[in-house]
Formats: structure tokens, sequence, C-alpha cells
């Protein structure tokens, strides 16, 4: 009976030893915060089908991101996708940090780029964005050394609007999304090019976003820049 039951207990020992060795290689999502309202791609190019919409503030898992902190694979609503990085935010020591910064005190498993993504000059692909907070950042959402993924076009003849009320301003400023790279200078009138994402500003007919770390003021309709807020 002895010699049986420590049988049985070794067995469970080694089924234990199984199971937390799984469970050890298998990390968990790391789950973020949506920094804006942004598009989940079903590939890593912009281009790519659009499988959903998140909200700002939404708890996304996210499974991992490119190595070079672009772009991150997210599962949504049921659905694997790929998210900008730039507008995944966590918290490290009470404040908010965006993926794409490469937050030292963040384990963040690393993906590869998907096979029919990649170049063929195996540069890698023309991602959803730049680069956002230290790379790129899906969705043309780049970041402070990311690089220019598109350029202002032109003028669309719309000159200043009023400007926006101090607490609308004040709104925009408390909450700051990830920077997008154009070329051209950033003026009113200067029309945003569509693979870049807007956020529509509350109680209010204007949108919003972050162009060359200029916070600007969007008509929705055209994508016209009608508010340049001044740097502080």
């Amino acid at each position: 009976m002895t010699r049986k039951f420590a049988t049985i207990l070794a067995a469970a020992a080694s089924t234990t030893m199984i199971a937390g060795t799984a469970f050890a290689e298998t990390s968990p999502p790391l789950m973020a915060t949506a920094q804006g309202e942004f598009d989940i791609h079903a590939g890593i190019e912009a281009s790519s089908k659009t499988i959903a919409t998140v909200s700002d503030g939404t708890i996304v898992p996210v499974e991992g991101c490119l190595p070079d902190g672009t772009i991150c694979q997210v599962t949504f609503d049921g659905m694997n996708g790929y998210a900008p990085a730039g507008q995944l935010g966590v918290m490290v020591d009470g404040q908010m940090a965006l993926l794409s910064t490469g937050p030292q005190s963040v384990t963040v498993n690393q993906i590869q780029v998907p096979g029919d993504n990649a170049n063929k000059d195996g540069q890698g692909a023309a991602a959803l964005t730049g680069a956002a907070a230290g790379g790129a950042a899906g969705a043309a959402v780049g970041g402070p050394v990311g690089a220019v993924v598109g350029a202002l076009i032109g003028s669309a003849g719309v000159g200043a609007a009023a400007k926006p009320e101090p607490t609308t301003i004040t709104w925009v400023e408390k909450h700051p999304v990830a920077p997008v790279y154009l070329d051209g200078e950033v003026e009113t009138g200067k029309v945003i090019p569509d693979m870049v994402t807007l956020t529509p500003v509350p109680d209010s007919t204007y949108a919003y976003g972050n162009i060359n770390d200029n916070t600007v003021f969007v008509n929705p309709d055209s994508r016209a820049i009608v508010y340049v807020v001044p740097a502080s």
C-alpha cells in the first residue's frame, strides 16, 4: 500500500510539474487601455481590412508587439488583429505609458511581421503607422522618433475657424494622442490624409490629432486643419 501510494504521489507531482511548465510558457495577454479611438486591422498594413473600432478607455488584451515597438497583436471581441502601439497604454509608476515607448518595467511578448506583410526587399511592411513613440504605431500613428508616413495635402482653401473654446482646448490637451509624422508645414487649411486617424472632440464639431508634435483641431468632414494649438 505504501509503495502504491508513493507511486500515485509521484505521478501527481509529475502532472503538476508539466502543467506548471505549460502555464509558464504561455504568457497571459498584457491588458492595455486604449488611448483615444482607433481601428484594429486584419494585418499590419494600413490598407488591410478593419475588423473593429476601439473606443477611448477600452481595455484591450495585447498578445505581443513587433520588435521595433510599432504595432501590437491584440484580441478584441473574439477576433485577432493588429493595433497601434502608440495608442495602447499601461500604468507605470502611476503614469500612463504607451507601449510604443517600450516601458522597461513592462514585459511585452515579441511577435514577427506576418509573412504576407513583408516587403520584397525584406525591410518589413508599410505598417499601420510609420513609427510611434520610439518606433511606429498602427493606423498611421507615429511617435517622437517615428518615420514620416505621408504628407499633408496642399490646401483645402479653408481659412482658420474661430478659436475653440478654452475649455475645449484644455480637454484636448488633457487627452493627448500619439503623434503622426507627415511632410509639410502644419498650418490651417492643410488637409490631413485619410490614413491618419482623427479623434472626435466630445460635445464639439471638431476632431483633433497630433501632427508633427503639434496639436491640431480639424474639420472632420474636409479633414482640413482649422486651428493649431500654440506650443506651451
